[in-house]
């Protein structure tokens, strides 16, 4: 009877519960707003954010005003736990918006009052900050994608081909990071002619964003097959090499996603702290891999 009635109540959370992945751009922020404006609408109000996913719990359906902001001095390794950020929070939730969370360098706030006012109305500030995210969330990346580039190109002469993982993996990075980039200064070059006609920035649709995450979706998938089927193709040694640098690849990106995520929200270390924690640990563990991938290599080939 006690297991009945706990499924039970499994049951109705599950369904007074969502979770929805939050893969927005920095100047994706205003679709971000009307995405959450329109989950209200149907019954779904955000309940808080986490390092990659939105939290949602079942409501009434009704409009929420929802403001979605980039914070003075962005940094992709500053704290929002830090006496000025929570300054700035109190400083939105005088003005009667209500802070829900934040995601990378966009901070979520709501409020069910009409007649409120937006947190910041000029729009050429706001795209100043957008900018300055992007270029601060993106340049460091860069630099790390241009490494690994030369790395793979090297490889590649070295064959004399490029019709190999190496190449597989060039051809990677150029599309990903073109994209990334691509992206932004599309979207850059619009702002700019709308600031100039109408003094606003313009807002990216919904359905455009769910198309381009899908499409990226359909590339990671294509991302693992190639290089699995090229493995199958040469030998068993290398099948299984490629499996556990796969694996170790997605434990990566979780445990780095989820400690910026840490130092970010729940921390209110310096933003020189964060960066040396980050970067300290991901060195250790770089150091770490190499040495492990050279010990796999001596024991399959050796």
């Amino acid at each position: 009877m006690e297991l009945h009635i706990w499924g039970q109540r499994q049951e109705v959370m599950m369904k007074n519960r969502k979770v929805v992945s939050a893969f927005f751009q920095v100047y994706e922020n205003d679709c971000l707003r009307d995405y959450l404006e329109y989950m209200a609408q149907k019954g779904w109000k955000l309940s808080s954010v986490g390092s990659i996913f939105l939290h949602f719990e079942a409501c009434k359906p009704h409009r929420i005003r929802y403001c979605v902001e980039i914070m003075e001095k962005p940094s992709a390794y500053a704290s929002n736990q830090t006496k000025e950020r929570k300054t700035y929070r109190e400083f939105c939730e005088d003005a009667g918006w209500d802070y829900v969370g934040s995601t990378g360098y966009l901070h979520i706030f709501c409020t069910e009052d009409k007649e409120v006012v937006l947190v910041e109305t000029d729009s050429a500030e706001r795209y100043e900050r957008i900018c300055r995210a992007f270029m601060s969330s993106n340049w460091l990346f860069g630099v790390l994608f241009g490494i690994i580039l030369l790395q793979n190109l090297y490889s590649c002469y070295l064959r004399k081909t490029f019709f190999c993982l190496n190449g597989w993996t060039c051809f990677l990075l150029i599309t990903v990071f073109g994209w990334n980039i691509g992206g932004f200064y599309l979207w850059k070059k619009q702002a700019e002619k709308s600031l100039k006609e109408s003094g606003n920035l313009p807002c990216i649709s919904w359905n455009f964003v769910q198309l381009k995450n899908n499409l990226a979706i359909i590339f990671t998938f294509l991302l693992c097959t190639v290089p699995f089927v090229y493995s199958i193709r040469q030998s068993k040694s290398i099948l299984i090499i490629y499996g556990v640098m796969l694996t170790y690849t997605v434990l990566l990106a979780v445990v780095f996603t989820k400690l910026l995520y840490w130092l970010r929200e729940k921390q209110a270390f310096r933003t020189s702290t964060n960066i040396v924690i980050y970067w300290g640990i991901g060195i250790m563990i770089a150091m770490f891999s190499c040495i492990v991938t050279v010990i796999a290599i001596i024991a399959v080939w050796g």
